[in-house]
């Protein structure tokens, strides 16, 4: 096999090299674009995540900031509540029972009604001011009996803070769990966009080294490619010699034959059609 027959495999066999490196750097290129487009909407969908989470945290704070004021509401409305039962206790022991007193009220009532006046003048000013005494103490039964009413008041307005409140604690727990929820979603998207992130790292090397590879076999190609040329100079400068040679033999030739012609002209010998042809320049 010649010089340039083998440098003529040789190149064929790079140019398909390349081809093929070319061929495996574009897959590595359009994997690592893919992975990293993939990269960046897992990071989107993360972040989206990231924010109804955020956002149904900031409504979980509001929900335990009112809860926290509703606590301190109802510790008050408790606080309250047991002062003033307190103080009922105390003003029912001071005094005597609504039933005992109203039967002695019917009582004096009925004696001053039906005892003749002239019977009952000497204890009837006894009678009316002990009456009025009784009166006076069943007001403050009476008082009770409406503070009584505040206090069963304040009881349900606290019964009624304790609903809310606990409504606003399941509100937060669902909320909480549906946060949760929130959480592991952008954990576990954040989780794969960094997986697909390290792939796409092992990718890009990939593409890097075909590149490199395509550097290398370009510089091989270079130098076989500069030593084909100066082999098919060589041969193409070689053959010219040749043909160069070839041309002067030729003349060469012609000229001797030329001359044979002129000298059997000179001599008065007949001459064929191509001597005459050489003599006269029309070769």
């Amino acid at each position: 096999m010649s010089d340039e027959s083998r440098l003529e495999e040789a190149a064929s066999s790079l140019f398909d090299k390349r081809d093929e490196l070319n061929r495996q750097a574009e897959r590595w290129r359009r994997e690592r674009d893919r992975l990293n487009e993939s990269v960046k909407d897992l990071q989107g969908k993360a972040g989206e995540e990231k924010e109804e989470r955020d956002r149904i945290n900031g409504k979980v704070a509001e929900i335990k900031k009112r809860v926290e004021g509703l606590r301190l509401e109802l510790a008050e409305k408790r606080g309250g509540m047991e002062i003033l039962d307190e103080e009922l206790e105390e003003s029912r022991r001071k005094l005597r029972s609504r039933r005992r007193l109203e039967e002695e009220l019917r009582e004096i009532e009925w004696e001053l009604s039906t005892t003749p006046t002239v019977e009952i003048r000497d204890r009837e000013a006894g009678l009316v001011e002990r009456a009025k005494e009784i009166r006076l103490e069943l007001d403050q039964h009476a008082k009770l009996d409406s503070q009584d009413d505040a206090y069963i008041h304040s009881l349900a307005d606290s019964k009624a803070v304790e609903v809310v409140i606990r409504r606003g604690r399941d509100e937060m727990q669902s909320l909480h769990e549906e946060s949760q929820e929130h959480h592991e979603r952008m954990l576990a998207l954040y989780g794969k966009a960094d997986e697909e992130r390290k792939q796409s790292d092992e990718v890009h090397k990939k593409f890097v080294e075909c590149l490199n590879d395509i550097k290398e076999v370009n510089g091989e190609l270079d130098k076989v490619m500069a030593e084909l040329r100066e082999r098919r100079k060589e041969v193409k400068d070689a053959d010219r010699r040749v043909a160069m040679g070839k041309s002067r033999a030729l003349d060469e030739k012609r000229k001797e034959l030329a001359e044979e012609a002129r000298r059997k002209l000179e001599a008065g010998e007949k001459l064929t059609l191509d001597e005459m042809k050489l003599i006269y320049g029309e070769f």
